[in-house]
């Protein structure tokens, strides 16, 4: 039998092609994309819309990436991702670039500290003290020393160069300034504790002469800062004494405790249990027991087994957790970590295998 005839080329080659385009042309031709609708109501749609959505609508057309590299929409998203949360939208000009470079630095930093990868970098300061403590926050490192100096750096502007802050004590008396214990900052506070109970406090915005001062009369053991607000919490013997400054700037003593166990750690909250910030609420673990200490009402038991010490403490909003060791035949409540809930002052979760 004859082969079956060949299909036939077509006239012009370019009809296939064109005929691709003007498939193209109908799909960006869909009415919907062609809907004139007010800027502002075109911007309440897009707002719902995440990153990669905005990028996929950046696509579609001219007008359609006009909406969708809006900076509204970019600093919202970057606010709502967790970067630049304090900034005003008039602080940068590109927020979508702004986004994208707080993505790759944390990218970074992850990957760096998952792969043990860093770099050193050495703070001067004139020899003639040995570091008693160190602390830092937000990019600024404090430091005290054996010579009762105390160093501020602010390490986010790479200035190595360290701030003197003056202590409370006349320079012109005589013998050896007492050491460093402590020392703790926060955003609005540096603190140090000393040796002999004394306590100096410097604004971080001010810096140099100490705004506040107060003293115990043995030396203190445990001190906390809270992390957004000028209150203190030092111990010393069985006294815990809470400091705050007001809305005025006077400082004043909040509050006072008497436990009957010596005080080893102590962590502030960022606010009152019950909303109220300007109630601090103190968590105070005292050798085999942990108090949650407020000026309003009585000191309340977290958690105490005889004889198991509390040998580290930290805390959150609404969870304190604490190390526990064991001691002789005692041996099912300690070496474990155990998870307790401030709202309920009941325990969560312990953590640790069968041998602690």
């Amino acid at each position: 039998p004859d082969a079956p005839p060949r299909p036939r080329a077509p006239n012009n080659p370019e009809n296939l092609l064109d005929q691709l385009i003007n498939d193209l042309n109908e799909i960006n031709e869909i009415p919907f994309f062609d809907i004139d609708l007010p800027y502002e109501l075109a911007l309440r749609i897009f707002a719902d819309l995440g990153k990669t959505e905005l990028g996929r609508c950046a696509q579609v057309s001219k007008t359609w990436k006009v909406i969708a590299e809006d900076e509204v929409l970019w600093y919202k998203i970057c606010v709502k991702e967790g970067y630049h949360t304090k900034a005003d939208i008039s602080d940068f000009n590109c927020w979508k670039a702004v986004l994208r470079d707080s993505l790759k630095k944390e990218q970074t930093l992850r990957a760096n500290w998952k792969n043990r990868i860093g770099a050193a970098s050495q703070l001067q300061y004139d020899v003639g003290g040995i570091l008693c403590d160190a602390h830092s926050y937000g990019g600024v490192v404090l430091a005290g020393y054996t010579s009762g100096d105390v160093r501020m750096w602010d390490i986010s502007t790479w200035d190595s160069g360290s701030l003197y802050l003056e202590t409370s004590r006349n320079p012109a008396e005589p013998g050896r300034q007492p050491h460093i214990s402590f020392v703790r900052i926060n955003s609005a506070i540096a603190v140090a504790a000393y040796e002999d109970g004394v306590v100096d406090v410097w604004s971080t915005i001010l810096g140099h002469q100490p705004v506040h001062h107060y003293q115990h009369s043995q030396k203190i053991q445990a001190i906390s800062v809270a992390p957004d607000s000028t209150v203190i919490a030092t111990s010393s013997d069985y006294q815990v004494r809470i400091e705050s400054c007001n809305e005025k700037g006077y400082w004043q003593t909040a509050a006072q405790f008497e436990l009957q166990k010596l005080v080893s750690y102590l962590q502030l909250l960022p606010g009152d249990l019950n909303g109220d910030r300007n109630q601090p609420v103190l968590v105070a673990a005292a050798e085999d027991t942990v108090y949650i200490l407020k000026s309003t009402a009585e000191s309340i038991v977290l958690h105490s087994v005889y004889g198991n010490t509390v040998t580290s403490l930290d805390v959150s909003n609404n969870l304190a957790a604490f190390g526990v060791k064991s001691f002789g035949w005692i041996m099912s409540d300690g070496n474990k970590v155990q998870v307790y809930s401030l709202q309920t002052a009941q325990p969560l979760v312990t953590l640790g295998n069968s041998t602690g």
